[in-house]
């Protein structure tokens, strides 16, 4: 018999000082080089065709209400997390368990604007053997909202 699919994703992860994956740390050195010290990188600034060999584990995250949405999900982490990402919700994806977790780290990165790596793995859906980096960057939109640029590289 089929098993039905979890509608929502888990994942346990750990804070790490800095990235270790290459293309982390080239991401967090396109961030570093583009925003004004201490601030986050503006939205106007970032332009994601300058980063074409990170953009298949690119995303962007904006804030919505008490939430956030992903608008840009690179297609190597759809198809890692076999489903669609974009447009959707940090609570609708992770769920009330994980999702109430997520959106607390979005927005230390985005207020704090200070980079925030995780490394960890994602639970269920036989994702189990997806061992990953994130690295979330704080980015300031036009509408003056905060939200997160990051890179999500699996180690394969």
């Amino acid at each position: 018999m089929l098993q039905k699919k979890p509608k929502t994703l888990g994942y346990s992860s750990g804070r790490v000082d800095a990235p270790s994956h290459m293309n982390n740390q080239a991401l967090l050195a396109y961030w570093e080089e583009k925003r004004p010290l201490g601030q986050p990188l503006m939205r106007s600034d970032f332009d994601p065709l300058q980063l074409p060999k990170l953009l298949p584990c690119l995303f962007l995250a904006k804030p919505l209400g008490d939430d956030y949405q992903f608008r840009l999900v690179g297609s190597q982490i759809e198809e890692r997390m076999r489903r669609a990402l974009t447009n959707q919700t940090l609570t609708g994806v992770y769920g009330p368990d994980f999702g109430p977790k997520t959106v607390e780290s979005y927005r230390h990165a985005a207020t704090t604007c200070e980079p925030l790596t995780l490394r960890g793995n994602y639970v269920g859906d036989n994702l189990e053997h997806i061992d990953f980096e994130v690295l979330h960057l704080a980015i300031q939109f036009e509408d003056g909202s905060r939200g997160v640029i990051g890179g999500q590289f699996a180690f394969d």
